[in-house]
């Protein structure tokens, strides 16, 4: 099976769970409605790195992606608990979720500060495109390999703390022992998911996005701004859409790669493939 193939697949299950319990949405919607906040502190950061006041410019950056990153980690860890439920045929709630995420706040805080921590390094490692070409571009692509593969090896972090009840540590551990003992070390890319939604409405609506700003700017307002909002609008659905499924899929394949349980839906030969791995 194609990769193509193999992403719309594994989309249409988790699709097909989230369809069946909408509710689980709520985490992402809410999660972004209150990812707001961070930006109290974050703003002000960068108008100090913009008047040159480095120190407490980076610092309230610093804290401001922090701030983000928890908000963001407590309704992740949210999500995969009522997630888990709903795959063990349970009931859950929004309540019951947040709950059990908050029962960890503390390993929730440092896995947000770690997070911070690296999202600020691979900052670092990308510079601020001052450089020379070649270099610039070295800079930024070994940046984006970075970033990718800390994305793979913790895409289990956050269900080993919650499910398995893991300390931090201990959670990142298992999370790349997890990947390197079912799919090797010859990894070549992330999770095969979401890529119909990718596709069909987040390049879509960018588009729109984009093509309705420039409209309203060269002054065809009337047509640029409902253009505009009906794309952003758009990539928020599907934001949300996508982190949701997400949410489901990382404990589907947690499971799968640590008892090799297969979740209805899903077949041991897509859950094999869903991570991309070297020929």
């Amino acid at each position: 099976m194609s990769a193509w193939a193999q992403s719309r697949e594994l989309t249409r299950q988790s699709w097909a769970i989230l369809k069946v319990n909408r509710g689980l949405t709520a985490y992402p919607l809410v999660g972004t409605i209150c990812g707001v906040v961070p930006f109290i502190v974050l703003v002000p950061g960068v108008y100090f790195l913009a008047d040159n006041q480095n120190w407490i410019g980076w610092a309230l950056v610093a804290v401001g992606i922090y701030l983000a990153t928890l908000v963001a980690s407590l309704f992740q860890a949210g999500l995969v608990v009522s997630a888990a439920a709903v795959l063990d045929g349970k009931e859950t709630s929004f309540g019951h979720g947040m709950g059990a995420a908050f029962g960890r706040l503390g390993v929730l805080s440092r896995w947000a500060f770690v997070s911070t921590l690296v999202t600020l390094l691979i900052s670092a490692l990308r510079g601020n495109n001052n450089a020379g070409l070649v270099e610039m571009i070295f800079r930024n692509v070994l940046a984006a390999a970075a970033g990718i593969m800390w994305q793979l090896i913790t895409f289990f972090v956050m269900p080993a703390m919650m499910l398995d009840g893991l300390g931090m540590i201990d959670a990142i551990k298992k999370s790349a022992s997890t990947f390197k003992q079912r799919w090797g070390t010859q990894l070549s890319g992330g999770v095969r998911i979401g890529g119909m939604i990718g596709l069909l409405v987040m390049l879509p609506a960018i588009l729109a996005l984009v093509v309705g700003i420039v409209l309203t700017v060269i002054g065809a307002w009337p047509l640029g701004i409902p253009l505009a909002v009906l794309g952003f609008v758009a990539l928020i659905i599907g934001s949300l859409v996508l982190g949701t499924m997400r949410g489901i899929f990382s404990v589907v394949l947690y499971r799968f790669a640590t008892t090799g349980a297969v979740a209805p839906g899903f077949t041991e030969d897509q859950l094999v493939h869903a991570i991309k791995v070297k020929a």
